[in-house]
């Protein structure tokens, strides 16, 4: 009977000295967060970032919904760098939190959070985050969704919105000043932005009392590929709702 006890104190002791297993995680890809160790964040539609004076603004860490039938999310996550800037760390979040893809960007100056817009009409949600914004215009960048949730990214459009023209157009409205406007437009070419012409629209008259307007278009590198010249560009894109409804 003691034979008996000593040997299972003996099997006790190894048991409690063996090393413990490995935690499962959500995934084998080192990017991927595990769905338990997942911190809830706040939505980033319902937080606004901080100035901070001289240390420029300051950006709480937020999670955004997509608003389809996806079930995906993005967690946007923000650390000082170098210079001044600000590493936005962003992870896109399948149903059930493991993590599809992580964008990594470098913001300056700006006020704005990330947002979803399908910038490209296609039907599919785009990610775009801002870089740097100067008076009322925001440098984006804009990563476009392509099948199975992946995302790639395309360009840096500035201004205050981007758009889908009737034509076919990605165009971004920038503001001047209080009587001048420059639209950028853009044609979707694979992965990327490529840059067409560039409207520039003039009130004039008073701010409070305008008397017509003038536009004048210059030429990105994209008209001749586009199929036309200089004076059909100025008369497409001059005609462009995004570019007459401005000063309306």
């Amino acid at each position: 009977m003691k034979l008996r006890l000593a040997i299972c104190a003996i099997a006790l002791v190894a048991s409690a000295c063996s090393p413990a297993p490995a935690p499962e995680t959500a995934g084998a890809d080192a990017g991927t967060v595990p769905a338990a160790k997942r911190m809830p964040l706040p939505d980033c539609g319902a937080v606004e970032a901080k100035d901070a004076g001289a240390d420029g603004w300051t950006h709480p860490d937020c999670r955004l919904m997509f608003a389809d039938q996806s079930g995906m999310a993005i967690e946007a996550r923000y650390t000082p760098a170098e210079d001044d800037s600000t590493q936005i760390n962003v992870q896109v979040v399948a149903p059930g939190d493991a993590t599809l893809q992580t964008i990594d960007e470098r913001m300056g100056n700006t006020f704005n959070g990330p947002s979803l817009e399908d910038f490209d009409k296609d039907g599919k949600l785009d990610i775009l985050l801002p870089l740097e914004t100067g008076n009322v215009n925001t440098t984006w960048a804009a990563w476009r969704q392509l099948d199975a949730g992946k995302f790639v990214r395309v360009g840096e459009p500035s201004g205050v919105s981007i758009v889908k023209t009737a034509s076919g157009y990605i165009a971004t409205a920038a503001r001047s000043s209080a009587n001048e406007w420059s639209i950028s437009f853009y044609k979707l070419e694979g992965d990327a932005l490529e840059p067409i012409a560039t409207a520039d629209i003039t009130a004039e008259g008073e701010p409070d009392k305008i008397t017509g307007t003038t536009c004048d278009v210059t030429d990105d590198g994209g008209v001749a590929a586009a199929g036309l010249t200089v004076d059909t560009a100025k008369a497409q894109f001059c005609a462009e709702s995004v570019v007459t409804e401005i000063f309306k």
